[in-house]
């Protein structure tokens, strides 16, 4: 913003001073000309506040501040009113009142709102919802969008705000909508015929059929045999230098996978047997130029896919690490955005970088500079548009080197920084250019091959080094000429078989959502977070494996709802989604084209479809309590198995087969207090915990605080008081719990400021309703008696009676 004037500073203060005689109060609420500026992201909010003056006030939101109702039955607890329109009926989100109530009272105090959440649909709609809760007028309530978190940038949006696009809004509207209709219709269904307290969501349940189809073609695989034959060779001309060459035809037919002769072991030994006494002799040796282009920037996805192959981070962590550098970091001039905006499907880059970078490259790399500017453009992809509001992730200054800005950053964002900086840079610079060689050898009835390539120029892959990597293994050749005689060193013979499918990892299910448009680049990350913490889908090895819930709950729903799973349906909605934006397509009748068949096939489904509970297990297991048959069960948690007598004999048994999930690192590393590993971020049916990567020699595990940050059990040790049984320390939601083992004690103790507490004996006390042991716990009224057989028993006394029935 332009500095104000000296004059107009006095005067300001002069009138303030005037304005305090008589209504100090409110002069010290209301400083004249005190602007507000509303972003999402604390830190955010910290970085702007640093680059702007002391007339704004920078607050955060802290995401979004309302959503849709759910409360009532049927129809009511999907939030929408279905007589009018599909319109929304948003609520405040629990816990966000405060933030609200802060906001309107900032808002009031305020001579203008500048409301500058991210520059995306779900910016725009977190711009609306404050302009809701907090009661502005559309003259007050102003939209600033910036790319990028630096001084320049924001100052210019201040300088230049505008209306709220409500085609976002109402973009953004539909897709909630939507996502409402679908996971409020599903769900319940899946109550009904799979398991309680399932859940289906419109997009997550097609990406978990992308993982169910790869799990099927796995175990429908049939390996292939086939041979390769290897020969070490020498020439006998000037350059004897040994090279390595593969047999690729023997008699005019290839000698690869499907060929006449390297199919089985006896055609492949009898051609292993004639190369041993056959002569060899260079047919030809034949040189050409190639070259390689440098990749386009990063878009979302390809950041997400490079960060998982080259740093080995989950598509969560990297947008985590990223909106850190994007939000701002602390240097040693001020807090600055290091990175443009990391949600975006375009690799354009503006006019203004593209100086930038060309002039680094001809001072820094001056034969490495094109003379024209290399563009990039959008790929539209499954016919699907691509949206280009954004430029691609880019540094906000390739001046900030990533060995200029490392002192400042953490080793997670360094290495991020580092890989989007060498990407930028050298997506404008030249070419690689390579000279392949191809020496070819005969022999008997077969022709070898040798291949070598030496680089001409490195060209781009001076920045990215990486890049160099080919799927074809080359060597060093000797200089050898046409017509000379080799001879033969060494001749393997291998027998290979074809390899099955290749699991999805995160980099590769996300190219998958990508190229069937499915999902938006700011939601792949939340797509695949959502169904591993469903136990639809789990990372072993960092490759997807289906679950037995995962492939039940899939199959059911694309009997039921095959357009629903459908992924052109799919893709075709988010097309539609993305037209509601440029008001082309109304959102209101987009909802209800879907709707009126959509809830037809609903009620249909629930009332006809056979329920999956019950079938038949096809294992060699039997129940653990009668030996009887097996059938699979189903529970929010995962599949198991159940005795097929049920409810007679109540035996179970887990699922063979099912592992577990890797977890994940989430943003700073986490170290286990006992062996010293990188623990891991977990999801069970209580939330998310830590555990140890080096289980199961190590069994550590830590809570979640408030923060997010893990909460380690205190180290402590004692014997139960009653029974003389070592106890164990756990974590429950009341805090930390010293716990005794013994089935016919079960006592407890809390533990507060690292001490166990004490509390009365039970004495032995059994319930008189179940027969269990009864344990002292703690309320806020004070000690009583509680069931150990909860929550299928309730049964609590108050203590004092119990121990006065004692006595007497």
């Amino acid at each position: 913003m332009p500095s104000t004037s000296k004059a107009a500073t006095k005067k300001s203060a002069a009138a303030s001073k005037t304005v305090k005689k008589t209504t100090k109060k409110t002069t010290k609420k209301t400083p004249a000309g005190k602007k507000l500026v509303i972003v999402e992201s604390p830190a955010k909010a910290k970085t702007i506040k640093k680059m702007l003056g002391r007339n704004f006030q920078v607050l955060a939101s802290v995401g979004h501040i309302r959503d849709l109702e759910s409360k009532g039955r049927g129809q009511k607890a999907f939030g929408i009113d279905f007589d009018n329109g599909y319109e929304p009926r948003y609520t405040v989100i629990p816990g966000k009142k405060k933030t609200v109530d802060e906001l309107t009272a900032a808002a009031a105090k305020a001579d203008e709102v500048f409301l500058a959440p991210d520059p995306d649909r779900e910016g725009e709609a977190i711009a609306w919802h404050l302009k809701e809760a907090l009661g502005l007028d559309d003259s007050r309530a102003r939209r600033v969008t910036y790319q990028a978190v630096t001084k320049k940038a924001v100052t210019e949006a201040l300088e230049n705000p505008r209306d709220i696009d409500m085609n976002l809004v109402g973009a953004q509207k539909g897709r909630r909508v939507l996502d409402r209709i679908v996971g409020f219709s599903l769900s319940p269904f899946l109550w009904k015929k799979v398991a309680k307290n399932l859940s289906a969501g419109r997009v997550q349940s097609v990406a978990v059929r992308l993982v169910v189809e790869k799990e099927r073609e796995i175990g429908a695989f049939i390996p292939q045999e086939f041979w390769k034959i290897d020969a070490r060779l020498h020439a006998e001309g000037a350059d004897a230098t040994s090279f390595g060459a593969s047999l690729v035809s023997w008699k005019g037919e290839k000698f690869a996978l499907g060929g006449k002769y390297s199919s089985t072991e006896a055609e492949a030994r009898a051609v292993e047997a004639a190369l041993k006494a056959a002569d060899y002799r260079i047919a030809d040796v034949s040189s050409k130029e190639t070259s390689s282009k440098p990749q386009p920037p990063f878009i979302t996805s390809t950041l997400q896919q490079a960060a998982s192959g080259q740093l080995r981070y989950g598509t969560r962590k990297t947008m985590q690490i990223a909106q850190k550098l994007y939000e701002g970091i602390e240097l040693e001039d001020g807090a600055v955005g290091l990175i443009t905006y990391m949600r975006t499907d375009s690799p354009r880059l503006d006019p203004e970088a593209l100086d930038e970078i060309r002039n680094w490259i001809g001072e820094n790399h001056p034969s490495h500079l094109p003379e024209e500017v290399r563009a990039y453009g959008p790929k539209p992809k499954a016919g699907v548009k691509t949206q280009d509001a954004h430029e691609a992730v880019r540094p906000t200054s390739v001046a900030r080197t990533p060995a200029s800005v490392k002192p400042y950053l953490t080793d997670e964002q360094y290495r991020l920084y580092e890989l989007i900086w060498r990407r930028t840079v050298a997506s404008q610079m030249k070419d690689a250019r390579y000279a392949v060689t191809t020496i070819k050898v005969e022999a008997a009835d077969g022709i070898l091959e040798a291949k070598g390539r030496v680089t001409l120029f490195d060209g781009f892959t001076v920045l990215t080094p990486e890049a160099k990597k080919t799927k074809e293994e080359y060597q060093t050749l000797p200089a050898v000429k046409g017509g000379e005689e080799a001879q033969l060193e060494e001749l393997t013979a291998e027998q290979n078989f074809t390899k099955p499918p290749a699991r999805y990892t995160e980099a590769s299910l996300v190219r998958a959502l990508e190229k069937e448009g499915i999902g938006r680049p700011s939601t792949y990350a939340a797509i695949i977070q959502t169904i591993r913490e469903r136990g639809y889908v789990r990372l072993e090895k960092r490759a997807f494996h289906a679950s037995e819930l995962g492939i039940a709950v899939n199959d059911i729903l694309l009997r039921e709802f095959p357009s629903i799973m459908d992924y052109q349906f799919t893709a075709d909605m988010e097309s539609n989604l993305d037209a509601v934006e440029d008001g082309s397509v109304d959102w209101h009748k987009l909802v209800d084209n879907f709707y009126q068949p959509f809830a037809q096939r609903v009620e249909g489904a629930i009332e006809q479809a056979e329920p999956l509970k019950g079938r038949l297990w096809e294992g060699e297991e039997k129940c653990p309590v009668c030996g009887h048959d097996l059938v699979m069960r189903y529970s929010k948690t995962g599949a198991f198995l159940g005795c097929v007598d049920y409810p007679e004999c109540k035996g179970l048994m887990p699922l063979p087969g099912e592992g577990s999930d890797d977890g994940e690192t989430d943003g700073e590393p986490v170290n286990c207090p006992t062996c010293g590993k990188t623990m891991l971020l977990k999801s069970s049916r209580y939330g998310k915990f830590y555990a140890c990567s080096g289980y199961p020699d190590c069994k550590s595990t830590a809570n979640l605080g408030a923060d997010g940050k893990p909460v380690f059990l205190p180290d402590l040790h004692m014997d139960c008081d009653e029974c003389s049984t070592p106890m164990e320390i756990k974590s429950k939601k009341r805090g930390p719990v010293m716990v005794c083992p013994n089935a016919e004690c079960k006592r407890e103790l809390p533990v507060k400021d690292g001490q166990i507490a004490s509390l009365p004996k039970a004495n032995g006390a059994k319930c008189e309703k179940c027969g269990s042991p009864m344990i002292v716990r703690l309320s806020r009224r004070g000690p009583f008696l509680a069931c150990t057989g909860f929550p299928k028993c309730r049964n609590a006394k108050n203590l004092d009676k119990v121990e006065e029935t004692s006595a007497e």
